[in-house]
């Protein structure tokens, strides 16, 4: 990393930079330029107090070297972020429009999964999703998916959805668990993959991902920190897959309550600093309780999502997986609606928002004059 001292910094500005950095065990190299200096930074930077840094006197800015994940990163500037979108069949996705994906957490039957394709089409959510295999952790766990069984049995889910999908003119997402079953679900004409939290650092899968044609939705590891949880992102895309779209399902914490913890800083850092890619909120995960999903998914909203993922089944009563945290259709609806609220106030305030990097500058001008005015001192 490459601490940008301000033009105005003073040599005891510099030097307490390099004074601190040595402090915490850091080696320095300083370049002194005709109007800038440069002190690069040697170590482990993942445990720099960035923070710290930024506040000191005469700091211009945090150069990062070089980012690992390179394809995923934002590439703009402060004040001009670029913002990819990314098609699921024929929506346009991290665009202009919010999109919500919803439907049930397995397909359970041909009825079953055309009831809450219904459901979903009224509510006005705009894909579907549903799960044909699921993941469980223990063998005794219950239930592992109608096309859990063989490849007959895969096929035959992923023709469940896919059928419910086109009758009611809705695009499709499913969970894809097998890097060698990433074919089948291309035959079958799903319109996007989801890559699980279980399957989050699952190499061959990830690897395989760099093949398809079709989007994936990648949910972020509970365990993951943010930059980790990129990299792993970048291998779906380091051979030039771009449709890509990022997910935050929520994190280990201390937490007991709800079933994840969801990182809303998460999202604004990915929106807002680190990626290019579009974000999904999922509540339904992130909290596991039915009447946390509404507020929480509006709050994700409001950090910079443009993509929610939600659970809802025609009734959640009698689903075979998950269905404590499945919405109820009149929730389904209302939450549709609310989201829309929100997206719309969310583009109403955005240009509010100014970064840092656009006012310190001239704040720098004035650090000599303000520290006489405020503390008597020169």
């Amino acid at each position: 990393m490459i601490v940008k001292m301000s033009k105005w910094a003073t040599p005891e500005q510099i030097a307490a930079v390099e004074t601190k950095l040595h402090e915490w065990g850091y080696k320095t190299g300083k370049m002194v330029g005709e109007e800038i200096t440069l002190i690069g930074v040697y170590g482990d930077i993942s445990r720099l107090p960035t923070g710290e840094i930024r506040e000191m006197g005469g700091v211009d800015a945090l150069i990062p070297i070089s980012r690992a994940y390179k394809r995923a990163a934002q590439k703009g500037e402060p004040g001009r972020l670029i913002h990819k979108t990314v098609r699921i069949g024929d929506m346009e996705v991290g665009g202009d429009a919010l999109t919500v994906i919803a439907g049930p957490c397995s397909v359970e039957s041909e009825a079953q999964i055309m009831e809450a394709a219904r459901m979903v089409k009224a509510a006005g959510a705009k894909v579907l999703r549903g799960g044909v295999v699921k993941y469980r952790s223990s063998p005794y766990s219950g239930w592992e998916g109608i096309g859990s069984g063989s490849v007959e049995a895969l096929r035959h889910g992923l023709k469940l959805i896919v059928k419910a999908g086109k009758e009611f003119e809705l695009p499709t997402v499913v969970e894809v668990l097998d890097p060698h079953d990433v074919a089948i679900y291309e035959d079958m004409g799903v319109d996007c993959l989801q890559v699980g939290e279980p399957n989050s650092k699952n190499q061959a899968l990830l690897n395989r991902l760099r093949e398809t044609p079709l989007p994936v939705i990648h949910k972020r590891g509970n365990s993951l920190d943010i930059e980790a949880y990129l990299l792993w992102v970048e291998r779906i895309m380091a051979e030039g897959k771009e449709n890509v779209i990022l997910c935050e399902r929520g994190i280990v914490s201390p937490n007991r309550y709800t079933r994840n913890t969801l990182d809303l800083g998460g999202i604004a850092a990915l929106y807002y600093q680190l990626s290019c890619l579009p974000i999904a909120i999922d509540a339904s995960h992130g909290t596991g309780i039915r009447d946390l999903v509404h507020p929480m998914t509006l709050a994700g909203i409001m950090a910079g999502a443009s993509v929610v993922l939600v659970e809802a089944h025609p009734n959640p009563l009698v689903a075979k997986s998950d269905g404590f945290q499945g919405l109820f259709p009149e929730q389904l609806t209302r939450l549709v609606t609310a989201c829309e609220r929100v997206w719309e106030l969310r583009r109403c305030l955005e240009p509010l928002y100014i970064p840092s990097a656009l006012l310190e500058r001239q704040y720098e001008t004035r650090v000599a004059a303000d520290r006489t005015r405020f503390f008597g001192v020169t």
